[in-house]
Parts: C-alpha cells; sequence; structure tokens
C-alpha cells in the first residue's frame, strides 16, 4: 500500500502516513533555485519555515502537518525518490490547499486583490456571457479601461516571482484543489484563478493595446492557460503548451514534470533527451486521440527566439518543435479537438480521416502580425497594412479575414476602411504612436462594422502570432474563396497545395484547415498507383473560416466543402521527408494601380467552378485516400 510522510510543523518530526488515510494537510509549492526548504537541514532552521508557520495560523488554524519535496523525500536515497516522486501527483490533489511559496515579495495585500477584483466583476461577467457587443465599448475607454489595466498590472505581480519559472511548479498548480500566494513579504494572498483568464482575454479582445503582451506576455502565454487548466476549462495535454517560460535542473522535466498534470504518461527510460521525451509524448498523445497537436499552426524558431542547438532535430512538419510547442499550440486557437475517425502514428507519420476541402493557391505575400517597439501587437494597422492602399487587396482581404461571417455589402465597408486609412497607419508606424492610432470611419454604421470585425480577429488572427501570413484562393468543384494561409516561410510554398478538414473547430466554432503540399508525382489521380508509401508535407493551416451550406457561401463570401466523404490521408513524419524549403518565388501580387469605389463592382469570390484545379484532380467519392488501400496517398 502507498505512503508517503507529513511533516509536523510544530514539532518539526516527519511521520509516515498511508496516502489513503493521510491526514489533512497543505502542500508546499515552491523553487529549489530559492533555497527556501533546503534538504538536510532542520525544518525549524529553514528560511522558508515562517511562511508556513504564518500560513497555518492565519488561513488553516485546524491543519498541523505540511509535505514539502525537499524533505518529505529523501533526496539521498533513489530508491525512496523512485517510490516517492510517482505519488506527487495524488499528493497533491489530496491536499486542503497547495501553498505557493516564494521569498520575492508579492507587493500585494487582500484589500488590494479584492478591490481590484471587485472594479472588475461586470467585465468578468460580460466574459462569461460573452455580451461583447452589448457591454465591450463600455470597458474602451475611461475609468473602466483604466480598471482592466489595474488588474493587468495586479495579475502580472504574480508572475515575477522564480516560481513562475519552474516546471515542477506547474503541475503543483494544476492538481491543487485550492491555492493560496504567500511571498518574501509574508502576506497570505487568495485571488481568483478566473482573474487570470478573464482579464488578458477581455484585453486581447477588446484591443486594450497598452494591455497585449509587452510585460503581460507570460499572463497570455503561460498564466492564462495554466488557470484553465486548473479549473478544467481547457483540454488537459494543453498543460504542455505552458512550459515555454519554464526550466528545471533537468532538461527533460520539462516533459517528465508536467505529463501526469496532461493524463497522457509516457515511461521514463532515463536515457531521453528532452527532445526525443517531447516526440515520445507527442506520439503517444496523438495516438489516443489528441489529434490538436497535429493541427497547430506553426511558430518559427527564428522568430521565437529558440537557436539552432533547441531546433536541432526537428525533421516532422506535423509535429511541433519542442522549443516552439507552446507558441504553436497557444495560438491556435484550438482546444480539444474530435478527430473525425481512428487515428494512426506510426514514426512521425500521423494517418487520420478527413474531408478534402479543395486547391490552395498563393496569390499575395501579406506577412506578420505588427508588433510596436513595446512588444504590443496592432491587429488593425497590420490589416490596414496589408491592404496596402489597394482597392483589390482590401476586398479580397476583407473577404478572407471575414471569414464567411459578412455580406458582400459589410465586405465594401471594411475594404474601405482599410483602404482610407492606410497612411494614417502607417504615419502611426513611423512615429511609433501606434497606441494613440484610432482609424477613422465615414458614419456610425462604418464604426458598427469595424468593431464587429475586430472584435473578431481577437481570436481570428492568433494562428498569426508565430507564422508568416500569405493571401490564398481556396477553389473546389463548386466554389472558391479568399483565405489567409499561415505557414513558417518568408516565400509562398512553390508546390501545389490542397486544404484538409481534419475536424479542427477553434473556440469561436469555426474550421481550422491544414494546408499540405502534394508530391510532384501525385498531380493526378492517374498517377496515385504504387505510392501508399508516401506522406503529404504539411505547410500551414488556413485562417479559421466559416464552413456553409452553398447558398449560404454564395451571399457570405463563406466556403463550402464539395464533398463531405471521409478520405484517409498521411500527414508528416519520415515518409514525408524532411522540412521542405520553402520556394523563393513569389506569388502574383495584385495590381497596385487597380481602384475602385463602388459597391457593384465588387466580384462574387464564390461561383460554380468544375474541372482540375492547378493539375490536381479532386478525389472520387469511390476512391480512399490513405496507406491502407491499393492506390492511396499517403
Amino acid at each position: 500500500m502507498a505512503w508517503t510522510r507529513l511533516l509536523h510543523v510544530e514539532t518539526g518530526c516527519l511521520e509516515q502516513v498511508l496516502i489513503d488515510q493521510i491526514l489533512p494537510f497543505i502542500a508546499i509549492s515552491h523553487t529549489w533555485a530559492e533555497a527556501l526548504f533546503p534538504p538536510n537541514t532542520s525544518f525549524h532552521q529553514q528560511p522558508g519555515t515562517e511562511a508556513i508557520k504564518c500560513l497555518l495560523s492565519q488561513s488553516f488554524p485546524n491543519v498541523q502537518y505540511c509535505w514539502i519535496d525537499t524533505l518529505c523525500i529523501d533526496q539521498a536515497d533513489p530508491e525512496d525518490k523512485k517510490r516517492q516522486i510517482p505519488l506527487m501527483g495524488e499528493i497533491y490533489s489530496k491536499a486542503e490547499a497547495v501553498a505557493i511559496i516564494s521569498g520575492t515579495p508579492i507587493g500585494l495585500t487582500q484589500e488590494d486583490i479584492d478591490c481590484v477584483t471587485e472594479r472588475v466583476e461586470d467585465a468578468v461577467e460580460m466574459y462569461r456571457e460573452e455580451s461583447w457587443k452589448s457591454e465591450g465599448e463600455k470597458w474602451e475607454t475611461g475609468q473602466r479601461r483604466q480598471f482592466l489595466k489595474e488588474a493587468m498590472d495586479c495579475l502580472e505581480l504574480f508572475t515575477r516571482s522564480p516560481w513562475a519559472t519552474r516546471v515542477w511548479t506547474l503541475q503543483e498548480f494544476v492538481l491543487a484543489k485550492s491555492t493560496i500566494w504567500i511571498g518574501g513579504d509574508l502576506i497570505p494572498l487568495r485571488i481568483s484563478e478566473e482573474l487570470f483568464i478573464a482579464i488578458p482575454d477581455i484585453c486581447e479582445t477588446l484591443n486594450i493595446a497598452e494591455c497585449i503582451m509587452g510585460k503581460y506576455s507570460i499572463l497570455y502565454h503561460h498564466y492564462r492557460g495554466m488557470a484553465g487548466a486548473r479549473l478544467g476549462q481547457i483540454d488537459r495535454t494543453r498543460v504542455m503548451e505552458l512550459l515555454g517560460n519554464r526550466t528545471a535542473s533537468l532538461p527533460v522535466d520539462e516533459v517528465f514534470g508536467t505529463m501526469a498534470a496532461s493524463g497522457v504518461v509516457i515511461e521514463q527510460l532515463g536515457v531521453e533527451s528532452k527532445e526525443e521525451a517531447w516526440r515520445l509524448w507527442w506520439e503517444k498523445a496523438v495516438r489516443e486521440g489528441h489529434v490538436r497537436w497535429a493541427l497547430l499552426p506553426p511558430a518559427i524558431p527564428a522568430l521565437a527566439g529558440a537557436t539552432n542547438s533547441q531546433t536541432q532535430g526537428y525533421h516532422n512538419c506535423v509535429m511541433p518543435a519542442c522549443s516552439t510547442r507552446h507558441l504553436a499550440s497557444s495560438s491556435s486557437g484550438l482546444d480539444k479537438v474530435t478527430s473525425l475517425g481512428r487515428v494512426e502514428v506510426d514514426n512521425g507519420t500521423v494517418t487520420m480521416d478527413g474531408r478534402w476541402a479543395g486547391i490552395c493557391k498563393p496569390i499575395h505575400k501579406l506577412g506578420r502580425v505588427h508588433q510596436d517597439g513595446k512588444g504590443l501587437l496592432h491587429r488593425d494597422i497590420t490589416l490596414i497594412l496589408f491592404a496596402s492602399n489597394n482597392w483589390t487587396l482590401s476586398l479580397r482581404i476583407a473577404r478572407a479575414f471575414g471569414g464567411g461571417r459578412y455580406t458582400r455589402r459589410k465586405v465594401f465597408v471594411i475594404a474601405q476602411v482599410l483602404k482610407h486609412n492606410f497612411y494614417r497607419a502607417q504615419l502611426a508606424v513611423l512615429s511609433h504612436t501606434e497606441d494613440d492610432f484610432r482609424p477613422r470611419f465615414r458614419n456610425q454604421y462604418y464604426k458598427l462594422i469595424w468593431s464587429d470585425f475586430m472584435l473578431l480577429q481577437s481570436g481570428h488572427m492568433m494562428v498569426m502570432n508565430e507564422g508568416v501570413a500569405f493571401l490564398a484562393e481556396l477553389q473546389n468543384d463548386v466554389c472558391k474563396a479568399d483565405i489567409m494561409v499561415v505557414t513558417e516561410g518568408k516565400a509562398p510554398p512553390s508546390g501545389r497545395l490542397m486544404a484538409v478538414d481534419f475536424g479542427a473547430v477553434n473556440t469561436s466554432g469555426r474550421t481550422l484547415l491544414t494546408v499540405v503540399e502534394i508530391p510532384e508525382d501525385l498531380v493526378s489521380r492517374s498517377a496515385v498507383n504504387g505510392h501508399e508509401s508516401l506522406s503529404y508535407h504539411k505547410v500551414g493551416v488556413a485562417m479559421a473560416l466559416e464552413v456553409s451550406d452553398l447558398d449560404n457561401a454564395r451571399k457570405f463570401s463563406a466556403f463550402t466543402l464539395s464533398d463531405a466523404n471521409i478520405y484517409r490521408f498521411s500527414v508528416g513524419g519520415s515518409r514525408s521527408g524532411d522540412i521542405v524549403e520553402l520556394g523563393t518565388s513569389g506569388g502574383d501580387d495584385i495590381g497596385a494601380n487597380e481602384e475602385s469605389g463602388n459597391i457593384d463592382d465588387i466580384d462574387c469570390v464564390n461561383g460554380k467552378e468544375s474541372g482540375t484545379y492547378a493539375g490536381v484532380i479532386a478525389p472520387n467519392p469511390k476512391d480512399t485516400i490513405g496507406v491502407s488501400s491499393p492506390g492511396s496517398v499517403g
């Protein structure tokens, strides 16, 4: 029967107890680097002892025991560590609370936290009810905007502790029944984990520029997901995306130190590198049905700050690199993805069921989201600069980024705002005054349409955060649509591309398509036979779009699938080869001098088409695209 040790706080003595008969206790989450609880030191002589006594006397007067890894596990006995470390998940989940202890003063009182919480209470309710249209504008200006800024400043203070940088503390937090914080100022603090999710989301959705990224980046990239995992609001495996700012004494612990909280556990062989452990975990996660990890947008290692040594060995287009997995995952907008059928993983190649969406042709390079000198993202300026004061390009960007939401008339309105604000946006960038930029509108109707459009972009453009965007045309045998494709290359992919729907639906209910490159010798169905050992090369993803029926697709510049049949597709791994270098030839640029201002001049982007696109014939419903049938593409 499993047992562990508890430390009696008053006597400082260790007592052995059975796990299923454990006494009330608090579990301590700390960082070894701060040396608050060094091994082989009497408990009463430890630097962190005063914090524990303070917690028990003020917050847990009926609790007499605590559990600390450095003292309750014999650090000099490998056999004891082998027995006790696997029990840590159960220990932290059974504790009355997990106490997060740091030697760094937090700089807050409980009254400060309560005041901030009360001021943003209505904003949090707006977040819960998703009443952005009716309530959002109230928080975009004036005192309420300042309340959001104060709340972000309050939350940011919790990210300064070394505790926020360690791998094992993440699992301890996620598994906790409740948490309490105490810093070097010895003031116990309780804060609702929902604030770590809601306030950054509100600021991002309402484009509160001064509260996006910059010094708050850890809140966005890590604490938001960490709190969501603890509250059960996100897929459990996403704890693996929360490690980008965390380190461990042993690099491989970036995987082993969190996998218990993820629900996907691999055997520890003791000889794995961090990258190998990540590959083993990724393959098992995808094999068990967590296919979101094979459908993420790209995260360019160089742009993410990864070194060559960190990305060495990354040769699988369908698996995010270990060093950038957190960026690819957090920017995807995907939570749990339900696969359309069975999933197989063989030597890095993922074979799964999908729907053929159409042929994809990149037509114009757009670039990346504009980031100012302070690291803040400006989506409105980004889109306006993308449009380049060009009417035709403005229309196509409005359609592509609208994702099937808007009628032709509303697309026209968005395009006019894009075009007519170009020089003001350009001036804001050149003068470094992006925070002060506000688009100008012809009338209130234009403002309302633009506000709705930018609200959509708060989640829509997330996939661009770590990649390069291209305007593209997606076409099948019933319709075509302008879309935005994100890759990790600076030039458009040079091969023939197609888009596949693997069932990836983001948190807004929109479909994220996977864009793959078709092998040169498979450009027609007649050339398929004998190539069942091949696999498609994943190039990137298509920004989430509305997949609709044909009538709505024509009305709203949306997209419809011409073929609802399920096929087997193989992507990535050794059968697709290493990552393919993207071509250097650009797409067909839109003419810079094309001008129009009449709504009647807007081409209907959707129209009935038939035949062969880019030399590739659409799948025959009688065929199966996969590795398991004769004449398969895989």
